[in-house]
């Protein structure tokens, strides 16, 4: 099935056909590659900048399995530096080589299949959760949105590389006990709903992940839950691992009540709170203020987590009028947010209807204890514009980065003039954005691409905001 160049609707077709021919074609399917980048998803970097982690969402089901891969980033680097002549063939000792001023790298050199592991299909993104205090293995974890799974993995740096460990079996597939489908683990909780959309870790100090899910509505079903779901995970559960403790239903809003098809969110952040002065908001620090963003209603909405029951406590939804300049029925308004300030005054808000970024205040209202929630500027952006990443560097321009699944492109808004100053040109369907802070990089991960670039950071090079490099399949390589 050819896929559509909406990003919405390019993963809505993919997981209702992967869905139907996982369900009649089980066992028919071919070995997931366990050396290459195929439909890759979610990206994370681990804390000391040698690995890069990566899903391969096999959202078009050519598979029997996603797949999570780790590239040397040292490797890369090194490869990199020294480049085959433009036109040589790939090889072993030299993988990389320049084409119209990009050097391209075959992936495959720097990911050891040993390492790599199989996961339930639709594996998106990654998470990295260090739950022994900066001692002993780093977490990963990562949502499954067509066989709906959260999946944890322990990785321990050694001087060899890497520990992998999370259950495996001889053909590399987690146990069931780190492949949790079930609240509360059990054979009689509610299920993990599909289509999870952005998990992410709190990052205010409580030990909760998030996980909103893409797709629901008035006519969505799961076992004991209707539609529009969000899904809350506890990171230190019994068992020592990560718990799904609450699947909180109709959590979204739709578009229109009567007669939307779809409801679902897309992203969560924890506002940050000063203990030395404490919000109510939060419950004078001791419990999670978040917000959501919905993805078919042109708003966020505001929740919290009630540390006793660790459960989700809706507050309310907080419209956006600029988010909505015509009422099209089930189409993405919104998308991902985060932050811009440490003391969470300051939100950035992706609408992807019309394509553009928000700066809102959140600053507390002193009158009614709730956020002002204002918008303060609007800049706009390419078409289909979904996640969002931040690069503040020690001197010079702080810039919002945006990826653009309709326009194969990266949006540049600076921060401080809050404009577009840039539009970079990148590869098919990008998706997860990671930054290197230490190497002054970007990694856009190519989802239909197969691939992932690497964009200059440093505005100090010839190459500031440019694609300097780009990891793919050999196969991919050689066709081009």
């Amino acid at each position: 099935m050819p896929m559509s160049r909406s990003g919405t609707e390019t993963i809505a077709r993919a997981l209702l056909t992967a869905s139907a021919l996982l369900g009649c074609q089980s066992g028919e399917l071919p070995a997931a590659d366990l050396q290459t980048l195929r439909i890759p998803h979610g990206a994370v970097q681990s804390p000391d900048g040698e690995w890069l982690f990566v899903t391969n969402a096999n959202l078009d089901a050519k598979e029997e399995s996603s797949t999570l891969v780790m590239i040397d980033l040292d490797a890369v680097f090194t490869a990199i530096d020294r480049p085959a002549d433009a036109g040589a063939a790939l090889s072993e000792s030299r993988p990389c080589r320049e084409r119209d001023a990009v050097i391209e790298c075959d992936v495959g050199a720097f990911i050891d299949p040993s390492r790599s592991l199989r996961l339930p299909s639709g594996a998106g993104t990654i998470v990295l959760d260090r739950p022994y205090d900066g001692e002993g293995p780093w977490r990963l974890l990562t949502a499954s949105a067509i066989d709906p799974a959260l999946s944890w993995i322990d990785v321990t740096p050694i001087k060899e590389g890497l520990t992998v460990e999370c259950g495996q079996t001889v053909d590399q597939r987690c146990d069931e006990a780190h492949t949790l489908t079930r609240r509360f683990n059990r054979p009689d909780g509610d299920l993990l709903p599909p289509d999870g959309a952005r998990l992410r870790l709190d990052d205010q100090g409580f030990r909760y992940a998030y996980l909103p899910h893409l797709f629901g509505g008035l006519s969505g079903d799961s076992p004991g839950r209707r539609g529009s779901w969000l899904t809350l995970i506890a990171l230190d559960g019994r068992g020592g691992g990560p718990e799904i403790v609450d699947v909180e239903g109709r959590f979204y809003r739709p578009a229109n009540q009567e007669t939307s098809t779809y409801a679902g969110g897309y992203a969560v952040v924890s506002r940050p709170c000063d203990p030395a002065d404490p919000s109510v908001i939060s419950s004078e620090c001791t419990a999670p203020y978040l917000l959501t963003s919905h993805r078919f209603w042109p708003g966020i909405r505001e929740f919290s987590v009630l540390t006793a029951s660790r459960t989700v406590q809706g507050r309310g939804d907080i419209g956006f009028a600029e988010s909505n300049p015509a009422v099209v029925e089930d189409r993405p308004y919104t998308a991902d947010l985060r932050f811009e300030d440490e003391r969470g005054d300051r939100l950035l808000l992706v609408h992807n209807a019309p394509p553009a970024i928000s700066r809102i205040d959140t600053r507390i209202d002193e009158a009614n204890g709730r956020i002002k929630a204002e918008t303060i500027a609007t800049a706009s952006l390419c078409d289909n514009p979904n996640i969002l990443a931040l690069w503040r560097p020690p001197v010079g321009e702080s810039l919002a980065l945006i990826s653009c699944y309709g326009d194969d492109a990266i949006a540049a808004v600076s921060l401080g003039a809050f404009a577009r100053v840039a539009t970079i040109a990148v590869g098919d369907g990008p998706n997860e954005l990671v930054v290197d802070d230490a190497r002054r990089l970007l990694y856009v991960v190519e989802t239909l691409g197969d691939a992932i670039a690497i964009v200059d950071l440093d505005s100090r090079s010839s190459r500031y905001l440019k694609v300097i490099a780009r990891l793919a399949p050999r196969d991919r390589l050689e066709s081009l």
